[in-house]
């Protein structure tokens, strides 16, 4: 009915729904209750309706292989069931698979981080009279593992109006939940191309990614002038580091071994350099993808979002909505 026609399969217009997993996202929704009560009265732009309104059901628009559909923003089993142990991972993506130089973060500024009160707006239906509109007030409990200042009396209010189709304050508690935790929990985003070669994922897959840095530490950083002397914030033992280092009139930054004797290196390549000592760190963060496409080198390009997990694998994110 409704949209549903126009989107339907036909000779002379393809289907333009990804059904199967429509089919699967249906168990999900029923699960969890989460039902649109409500008429859609005024002329919309439908894509841009579904991916307003999706998250409002706990839910990701995502578009495969040209066709539109829903997917649940947590793991769900065949059953449509929420997964409350490890998260599926589809891929694993490190240094060997992800093209070199195209890995890229982009965190989240402090303000798009700030704890909030959610105050949610939803129609309350009684048999035989008009619905009423009503409103509830959700925020982090005091103590609780989401905001270090949750406790704090006074937060700011973000509105969410869902009287167009919400008629469950079940339904609306779980939406306020929803926001607040990912409010506290997302930090930010990435992106890095691959080779199309055994890629096996798609928009909402939940993927694993691990990679090495060498966080800045100013104990660890220091100069060499043209005698070898050392100078930096702490003495460094004698021994053998790893380092990077940048020479005065040199275009790049490299890395190299140097040896220190006494406070001194003797070999002239360190010589009338700045350095800092590596110290990598090898990090793993599971990622929900939200968007793939194809470059014109005949790469992929990943765009992908943090999605928080316990030590164990399990989401952090289930773990605070059924808290």
């Amino acid at each position: 009915a409704g949209a549903g026609g126009l989107l339907a399969m036909n000779r002379d217009n393809p289907n333009l729904i990804e059904k199967d997993q429509l089919i699967e996202t249906s168990k999900f929704l029923f699960n969890e209750k989460l039902f649109f009560n409500g008429p859609i009265v005024e002329r919309t732009n439908l894509r841009q309706f579904i991916m307003d309104v999706a998250p409002f059901f706990l839910c990701n628009f995502v578009i495969i292989d040209g066709k539109f559909s829903l997917k649940p923003a947590m793991p769900v089993n065949g059953s449509g069931e929420v997964i409350k142990g490890a998260v599926p991972i589809a891929q694993l993506f490190t240094s060997g698979n992800i093209l070199e130089d195209t890995f890229k973060v982009e965190y989240l500024s402090t303000e798009e981080r700030r704890a909030f009160r959610a105050v949610v707006r939803f129609r309350q239906e009684r048999k035989n009279s008009l619905p009423e509109e009503k409103a509830i007030s959700v925020r982090a409990t005091e103590g609780g593992r989401l905001f270090a200042d949750a406790g704090v009396d006074v937060l700011p209010v973000e509105q969410f109006d869902l009287t167009q189709f919400c008629t469950s304050q079940e339904h609306a508690v779980k939406v306020a939940k929803y926001f607040i935790t990912l409010r506290a929990l997302v930090t930010h985003t990435i992106s890095f191309s691959t080779t199309l070669e055994g890629l096996n994922i798609q928009a909402g897959s939940f993927i694993r990614v691990i990679t090495e840095s060498s966080p800045y530490s100013s104990a660890n950083t220091g100069t060499i002038n043209s005698s070898g002397v050392v100078t930096s914030v702490s003495d460094l033992a004698d021994g053998t580091y790893d380092v990077v280092y940048f020479q005065i009139g040199s275009d790049e930054v490299q890395d190299g071994t140097m040896f220190v004797a006494d406070g001194i290196v003797t070999e002239t390549t360190f010589h009338n350099t700045v350095f800092t000592i590596k110290n990598d760190e090898v990090n793993t963060n599971t990622y929900v993808v939200e968007q793939l496409t194809f470059s014109d080198e005949g790469t992929v390009d990943i765009v992908a979002s943090e999605y928080p997990c316990n030590d164990d694998g399990s989401s952090r994110i289930v773990e605070a909505l059924l808290d």
